[in-house]
């Protein structure tokens, strides 16, 4: 039994392991485990106690509960018809060593002589001591796995026991054999560390295998490093540029021109600097995509070069920058024009500021009447002329 096995480490002060295997029905291995020896654990006098232990480790902390169940009710059903078993081979043998063989033909005489001499009254019959043994014994192994046993026996699981020279433990009465079989733990821990060992020198592996790897492209670009990546890519410089021309800041992007000079890229950031005759001139050196096209004809509008950017536009067809050059030609007092736009446009925005911007055209003309008037004051002719820069000024930023 185990706990003779328990015991005997116990006594002789020493610790060993014993791999123990349970087959199913199949021949498989449904179980393993590990029993441990000599260590004073509580659980190890009892096979059930055992498996379940080890069952409600955090081992099988995602197996199913009723699959547990399961198990422990078989191996339960299988001990009690083991148990039937055992004690009815114990019973036999008990009965052999109490009533030994019949002596020979002088004994029946000499027994009927003694039983002759023998009074009835003083007859007193033992009990039998070996059935009740058996009986106490039964009672016991029925007590310890009650609360895992099933009425409907099945087919006992093949205990596998180690090799006799890996295991110091002296090996078992079979009896002790078959209800120390268990499930073991440290098995499936062991097939844990194994499985986390080669996960561990797959990703070790990858790692070092992706570390030689030179760096994505795209990689780099999400992490914004720019430079690095028109280095390691030098075909993809064009749409790096490209991309810091649109979406970057003015600063990664003179980084990036300085680093890698080009005529898109001196456009690009010429109008990120707001320096807008060097977009006029180096547009005829850019390769002019959409983007640069637009830029070019706000840098027309903001030198003042309206009917440019209204020729580029008729190609870009595009209502924000028609909105721009109507606003244009009302900072530059030209309403025809920007009322000839609006009625494309539609905008109620652009027609207020159309109208405000004729009255403060009106003011600005006669202020500036005033102010070169010789027949008015010096200090009117001042006033005048303030009046103008003031009225000039609300004219050429109005709607902004």
């Amino acid at each position: 039994m185990l706990s003779e096995a328990e015991q005997y480490a116990i006594d002789h002060q020493f610790s060993e392991a014993i791999v123990m295997v349970i087959h199913g029905d199949n021949d498989e291995s449904a179980f393993v485990d590990q029993l441990e020896f000599g260590k004073h654990l509580s659980y190890i006098n009892n096979l059930i106690a055992v498996v379940q232990h080890t069952l409600s480790s955090e081992l099988f902390s995602d197996y199913p509960a009723a699959e547990k169940k399961t198990f422990l009710d078989r191996l339960g059903q299988q001990l009690q018809s083991e148990n039937k078993v055992q004690l009815a081979t114990d019973t036999r043998s008990s009965d052999q060593e109490v009533h030994p063989e019949e002596p020979t033909s002088e004994s029946p005489q000499l027994d009927d002589h003694l039983t002759q001499k023998q009074d009835p009254k003083e007859h007193i019959e033992e009990p039998d001591p070996a059935p009740l043994a058996v009986e106490q014994e039964t009672s016991s192994a029925r007590e310890l796995i009650k609360d895992f046993l099933d009425p409907t026996p099945r087919k006992a699981p093949r205990v596998v026991t180690p090799e006799p020279h890996k295991a110091k433990l002296n090996k078992p009465h079979p009896r002790s054999l078959r209800l120390s079989a268990t499930a073991i733990r440290r098995g499936f821990v062991v097939l844990g560390l194994l499985v986390a060992c080669f996960t561990l020198f797959v990703v070790g592996h990858s790692v070092l295998s992706s570390a030689n790897q030179p760096p994505t492209y795209s990689g780099l670009i999400a992490n914004k490093e720019y430079l690095a990546a028109a280095k390691a890519y030098p075909t993809k410089r064009t749409v790096i540029e490209n991309k810091l021309a649109s979406a970057g800041s003015e600063k990664v992007l003179q980084k990036f021109v300085a680093a890698y000079p080009s005529d898109e890229g001196k456009f690009d950031l010429a109008f990120k600097q707001t320096k807008y005759s060097q977009v006029v001139d180096l547009s005829t050196k850019a390769k002019m995509t959409t983007l640069r096209k637009t830029m070019l004809a706000i840098a027309y509008v903001k030198t003042n070069q309206l009917d440019q950017a209204a020729v580029l536009n008729a190609d870009l067809n595009s209502d924000k920058l028609s909105l721009v050059i109507a606003l244009g030609y009302v900072h530059a007092a030209r309403f025809d024009e920007a009322t000839a736009l609006n009625k494309t446009l539609n905008n109620k925005s652009l027609e207020k500021a159309i109208e405000t911007g004729r009255i403060y055209q009106q003011a600005i003309e006669k202020y500036q009447r005033d102010a070169n008037d010789k027949k008015k004051s010096a200090a009117e002719r001042k006033s005048a002329t303030a009046n103008v820069e003031a009225f000039t000024h609300q004219l050429q930023t109005l709607g902004e």
